[in-house]
């Protein structure tokens, strides 16, 4: 939705998580909600202040390409250090303030791994530059380079410690809206280097659903289920079918028990294909986003047993 998630931010929709009882003797579930529809309209590239009401602070984050160098772990972390404080003086901060990046960066920017810096302990480096996919967005990257030169011409690239265990080492810089650590491999800390402001955002909102068929053989069988399907919903409030996908349960069901479970997904695919929903906003403007949707299979519900 944002740049931090676009199209990618889940939500449970409780509503379409009503019990689906078996055959034509079921009551028929209280109808969800219906949320007031609202006029879509298309999302400019540049947003009034006024609607940049929410405050990212983005971190710079270092980690080891090699995960067998994690004794050069403190040398990554400086240098994540200086870079973030080199982007604070680029973007006009100071050592005790998180400056804004607009308009360098806007809230669409993509951030992510941005920098491969591979130095050597003579004091040598060079950097590779990673544009994220599929829509290169070679702003945050560029800064990121930008402040490695500066660090370069004033000889302060990474400080190699007498006792540390290598002659050369790779570190990947990366930006990300968080102070934790943000790959697996990244055992430091963040540094705050500057602030992106965003729009608010709004998860889908389920309009209306389709109850789900009973499986025939579960239902004979009185077998229960429980189905998560993630699925996106497009900028019109429309599920794209071929986006719907299962999120399996932990461990995953083998032999009858996933012949259930296969039987009630197919019947929750069916039925999600045709909900609709309030689409996702960012900002006002009508987004496309993901949401999780739980759908609940119950033969105990049926009153007529």
């Amino acid at each position: 939705m944002s740049a931090r998630s676009t199209h990618a931010a889940a939500c449970a929709l409780l509503a379409a998580c009503a019990a689906v009882s078996p055959g034509p003797r079921e009551a028929a579930p209280a109808p969800p909600r219906v949320a007031a529809a609202a006029p879509t309209r298309p999302c400019p590239d540049v947003l009034p202040e006024s609607l940049l009401t929410v405050v990212d602070t983005v971190w710079v984050h270092a980690f080891l390409v090699d995960t067998t160098a994690r004794g050069m772990m403190p040398e990554a972390d400086l240098l994540a250090q200086r870079v973030a404080y080199r982007l604070r003086r680029a973007l006009g901060g100071g050592p005790d303030s998180l400056p804004r990046a607009e308009p360098r960066l806007t809230w669409r920017s993509r951030l992510g791994g941005n920098v491969v810096v591979k130095a050597r302990r003579d004091g040598q480096a060079t950097w590779t530059e990673l544009m994220p996919m599929p829509l290169p967005d070679p702003a945050p990257t560029r800064l990121v380079a930008a402040a490695l030169d500066a660090l370069a011409a004033a000889h302060e690239m990474v400080t190699w410690s007498a006792e540390a265990p290598r002659d050369s080492i790779e570190i990947r810089l990366a930006l990300a809206h968080t102070g934790e650590p943000s790959f697996e491999r990244a055992i430091g800390v963040g540094f705050a280097a500057f602030t992106l402001h965003r729009p608010a955002e709004t998860p889908p909102e389920l309009l209306s659903h389709v109850t789900p068929r009973y499986p025939t053989a579960q239902l004979n069988n009185g077998t229960d289920g429980h189905v998560v399907l993630r699925v996106t919903i497009d900028s019109l409030g429309t599920p794209e079918p071929l986006s719907i996908q299962n999120v399996w349960p932990d461990p995953r069901p083998t032999g009858r028990d996933l012949d259930d479970y296969l039987a009630f997904s197919d019947a929750a695919h069916q039925a999600l294909a045709g909900a609709r929903f309030l689409p996702g906003r960012v900002g006002g403007c009508p987004v496309a986003a993901s949401v999780t949707v739980p759908f609940n299979f119950s033969v105990s519900r049926d009153p007529g047993r």
